[in-house]
């Protein structure tokens, strides 16, 4: 009689556990189809930010150098140098002689069109500052260009007065046409303000 119970008790737990396995291994099948879902949602979140992030770049990058364009066309002095960060005003060198020595560095040529990649950059909303940079080619009315080199900063809460232009480095030809030995002082040294070069 014993045995026949225990035959049976097995068989009843046999029933039960078979289930149990199956529905076991049903829910770790979903787990892990569940992990995979989310870590490729988190994926596409992040690719997502950093596409959103280069083209707040690129348009934060395109209204500077329309206003910088707008400056030099115009010879505004003033404006130019509003451009600056307080803080770049403050550390730059005779800033005030090189917004002028800029401005007359085109002959009285004006800026038609400028030309350049996507702008490099970091930082981001959360992580600030944010610093925006990158070379552009100054198409000029009289078939001349200029190469330039934008450097500002589009945010930081924590210090205010870091926000605006950092440094602009300008070369009067393109880049082809640099003697081997060139340095550009500015990027090199990172050093705020305006640095010009005259190639020809």
């Amino acid at each position: 009689m014993e045995l026949r119970n225990d035959v049976q008790t097995n068989l009843y737990l046999h029933k039960r556990i078979k289930p149990m396995k199956k529905l076991t291994s049903t829910l770790l099948c979903l787990l892990l189809i569940l992990s995979i879902a989310f870590s490729l949602a988190g994926c596409k979140s992040r690719a997502d930010k950093m596409g959103e992030q280069s083209l707040y770049a690129e348009k934060q990058m395109e209204s500077v150098n329309k206003k910088i364009v707008k400056c030099i066309n115009n010879k505004d002095e003033k404006g130019l140098k509003s451009l600056f960060s307080k803080n770049a005003q403050e550390e730059s060198e005779e800033i005030d002689n090189r917004i002028s020595e800029l401005i007359s560095a085109f002959n009285g040529a004006k800026i038609k069109s400028v030309e350049g990649k996507e702008p490099g950059f970091s930082g981001d909303s959360n992580t600030q500052p944010i610093n925006i940079y990158g070379f552009y080619t100054l198409n000029l009315s009289n078939g001349d260009k200029y190469v330039i080199w934008v450097d500002f900063c589009s945010m930081d809460d924590e210090n205010k007065e870091n926000v605006g232009l950092y440094m602009i480095e300008m070369i009067d030809c393109t880049k082809d046409k640099l003697p081997s030995d060139f340095k550009w002082d500015g990027i090199n040294n990172d050093k705020p303000g305006i640095f010009i070069h005259h190639i020809k």
